[in-house]
């Protein structure tokens, strides 16, 4: 596909200067007021993302923020720093009680418009999508096309990030395979996937690796998916051998300062999350492919 200058520039923004993207993933709503201990409140939950970009941020390429916790409160405490460039999620909350119910609904008064003003270098997108369900996903095809179209107009990079939802190992190859090539072509400039080896078979990693590479059209990176970070790592080095263009990382990355009491996060963030995220950023620029190579 051919990528107006501005789609470029934003998807450099979100890349290290070798052209690899390292982005560090706390766009998490729902999911984060699952993982954190005991209830947590709306304040909590803006605190602990700005607590993980004061920490990690200027280490990441980029990363990737929603407007009801992270926006615009990273920008006006300067946690985020102006030199990383952040994407902006579109999608409202409540797709984990239901992924299935119908398409993909948007975040009430925020669009990609929305985005673009506050200065995002991409729009992101979640995507549930399962090939095996042929009208859901031809709905969600039409909320891609759409929604690229708008990016389009605003000249604002998409990525989007379809997720099937408790695959069965053996099966995952084929599916996220499939939907790649189904998703392929409507517009997106980066594919944010799950990871497609069989986690209990890691002799087929590469092939799988392999075949989404041959199926997109666009750079991918790969999504933590919740797994640990040694599992992450070791699907970063297959991945990246294959032409995967980088890593959005979440979970497997700050797990441990959602863990941690508030007294000890600030230290348990510049240690170990620290630590992990920089072992994967090495890992990137070193062996990942970069995204205007593809």
């Amino acid at each position: 596909m051919t990528r107006t200058p501005g789609k470029q520039r934003g998807v450099d923004t979100l890349a290290t200067d070798e052209g690899v993207l390292c982005v560090l993933a706390i766009d998490h709503r729902d999911s984060l007021r699952a993982v954190l201990p005991g209830e947590v409140s709306d304040a909590e939950i803006t605190s602990f993302k700005l607590a993980l970009l004061r920490g990690v941020g200027s280490r990441a390429s980029g990363v990737m923020l929603e407007p009801e916790y992270s926006l615009p409160h990273a920008i006006e405490t300067g946690a985020l720093a102006g030199s990383v460039g952040f994407m902006a999620a579109l999608e409202a909350q409540g797709y984990l009680q239901d992924p299935w119910a119908g398409p993909t609904v948007m975040m009430p008064g925020f669009s990609a418009l929305d985005a673009k003003k506050l200065g995002a270098s991409a729009a992101k997108l979640l995507l549930p999508y399962h090939p095996d369900r042929p009208e859901h996903a031809e709905q969600q095809r039409d909320v891609v096309a759409e929604t690229a179209a708008l990016c389009a107009e605003l000249d604002l990079a998409l990525l989007v990030e379809p997720v099937a939802f408790g695959m069965d190992g053996p099966d995952r190859r084929r599916i996220v395979t499939q939907t790649v090539g189904q998703l392929t072509g409507l517009g997106i400039d980066v594919l944010k996937l799950e990871f497609p080896g069989d986690p209990a078979d890691p002799t087929g990693w590469a092939d799988a690796c392999a075949a989404v590479d041959a199926a997109a059209a666009e750079p991918w990176v790969l999504l933590s998916s919740g797994v640990t970070f040694d599992q992450y790592e070791a699907q970063l080095r297959v991945a990246f051998e294959a032409g995967c263009s980088g890593f959005t990382g979440g979970r497997a990355i700050w797990r441990p300062a959602s863990d941690a009491s508030d007294t000890d996060r600030a230290e348990v963030i510049s240690g170990e999350v620290v630590r992990r995220f920089e072992t994967l950023r090495a890992l990137a620029v070193e062996t990942a492919r970069p995204w205007r190579e593809v």
